[in-house]
């Protein structure tokens, strides 16, 4: 390791920030501000999102609408760059007519990033929280809907437990939080428990190691039931090899899933791609993006909803 590196490690590497978290970020928070309150039910979502410059696209908004269209009541948590005026957003969307009134709106600094955010929110709202019946937190890292599908119906019908549509097996067992329920009063509570302990870290490994891999064994330490909506083993048989980038299956255990099983999701009828699939491709899969379009098409959806996720609204 070069002497640069070593000496970026000292300021910004895991072991620093897990002990600046310990020290100093305890009581820290996003300065979470409510822009929009809308009313809350006793299903409630919420959506982490990151606006940048001011550059907003259409992925958490669909996610939003279609959570909307299924009971839940939907919250909105936005993290962008220093400087940004959200009323200013917000206020351009709707001169686009971009529906955002039956959406709460939270802004925030983006400490922590998307768990800083829902630990924010855990508290913001513990008592609507404590009150609800189902709890969906995610972000804006999958694509989509790009099509119809069941899976909305299935996580409102989702029974008690965490619940999730993929997992992995990288540093230890655990569901994937690029979305994820809670439902029913056990998995509610051991959620609420959960970011109550939680730091708010900068360093992505540790946000993933104690964020969203400890999540779900907390969960299970609990006593909560952890399901995965469309386990490894039914999608790993959809696929003897990955023809595209000359994988076997049986090496899947080292990458994420929702690249690798890319194109099985889709024939589950699992609506969403992983953003950094679309745009960094690191896995190096070949015709990813025919792949998806066919699978739109033969569900009569037009490949313009995909390529509407990346412009800027």
């Amino acid at each position: 390791m070069g002497l640069r590196k070593r000496i970026g490690n000292l300021f910004t590497g895991r072991t620093t920030d897990r002990r600046i978290s310990r020290l100093f970020r305890r009581n820290a928070t996003g300065k979470p501000r409510i822009l929009r309150r809308a009313e809350m039910g006793k299903n409630i979502a919420f959506i982490s999102t990151f606006w940048g410059k001011g550059n907003v696209v259409e992925t958490p908004f669909a996610l939003g609408r279609e959570l909307l269209a299924n009971g839940f009541s939907v919250a909105l948590i936005i993290t962008a760059a220093e400087g940004v005026v959200f009323e200013k957003i917000v206020a351009r969307l709707e001169a686009l007519e971009i529906p955002v009134s039956g959406f709460t709106l939270i802004c925030r600094k983006n400490t922590g990033k998307d768990f800083g955010g829902f630990k924010d929110v855990f508290h913001l709202f513990r008592d609507e929280i404590a009150a609800a019946e189902k709890v969906f937190i995610g972000n804006d890292s999958l694509v989509g809907p790009l099509f119809q599908s069941d899976y909305f119906e299935r996580i409102r019908n989702a029974t008690d437990g965490l619940w999730g549509p993929t997992e992995s097996f990288d540093r230890a067992y655990h569901l994937q939080s690029s979305h994820l329920i809670f439902s029913g009063a056990k998995a509610i509570k051991a959620a609420q428990a959960f970011f109550d302990q939680y730091l708010y870290y900068r360093n992505r490994e540790n946000i993933v190691r104690y964020g969203e891999v400890h999540l779900t064994s907390f969960c299970r330490a609990a006593g909560c039931k952890v399901q995965c909506l469309y386990p490894t083993g039914l999608l790993a048989r959809r696929k003897t090899s990955d023809r595209m980038s000359g994988r076997k299956v049986e090496l899947w255990l080292d990458t994420n899933p929702q690249h690798f099983f890319f194109d099985a999701l889709l024939d589950e009828d699992f609506p969403f791609v992983k953003r950094e699939l679309l745009e960094k491709n690191p896995l190096g899969i070949k015709n990813v993006y025919p792949k998806i379009i066919a699978r739109m098409e033969e569900r009569g959806q037009s490949p313009d909803v995909l390529f509407g996720h990346f412009r800027p609204l």
